[in-house]
């Protein structure tokens, strides 16, 4: 029998793992990773963070009770910048203390390949060079289709 344990609860004991263990494995829910994690078949190795690069997947803190392990897709001086590899929507301004850990190993189908190896590093290169792109040609598909269902199917003069 699986029980489920709050979110909050969850995350206090990957926090402890971290602490004493200096890693913590989590299983990995939601779709915002695909095609790199699927849901509650993938899973990733947490370690505590200390240097954290753009490209690299990191577990979060969102600060209103729920987490996310998504990207750093830009990293300022004081901020970073994450998306889900599969998400067109992006959290910025998030600071350093709201970063629980780095994933350093990702469990694929029950294989694990760490995430500094050449094919991850690269496929972490590609997905933060599509990224602007692939937000802004999802959001002109989304004004597409919200012309073409307030018209009945045809687009009118004007309406891009």
């Amino acid at each position: 029998m699986v029980k489920a344990i709050p979110t909050e609860e969850y995350f206090s004991l990957v926090r402890e793992q971290l602490s004493v263990q200096g890693k913590a494995f989590v299983c990995v829910t939601g779709n915002s990773m695909q095609p790199l994690l699927y849901h509650l078949r993938d899973g990733a190795v947490i370690v505590p963070p200390s240097k954290i690069r753009t490209g690299d997947i990191v577990l979060y803190d969102r600060q209103n009770g729920r987490f996310a392990l998504h990207r750093v897709i830009w990293k300022g001086k004081t901020s970073f910048k994450m998306a889900g590899d599969n998400q067109y929507y992006i959290d910025k301004n998030l600071n350093y203390n709201q970063i629980v850990g780095v994933v350093s190993e990702i469990e694929r189908k029950g294989k694990r390949i760490s995430c500094n190896s050449f094919g991850l590093r690269l496929y972490s290169f590609w997905v933060i060079v599509i990224t602007g792109p692939r937000i802004f040609f999802h959001k002109v598909a989304a004004k597409i289709k919200s012309i073409m269902f307030r018209s009945g199917g045809k687009a009118k003069k004007g309406d891009l």
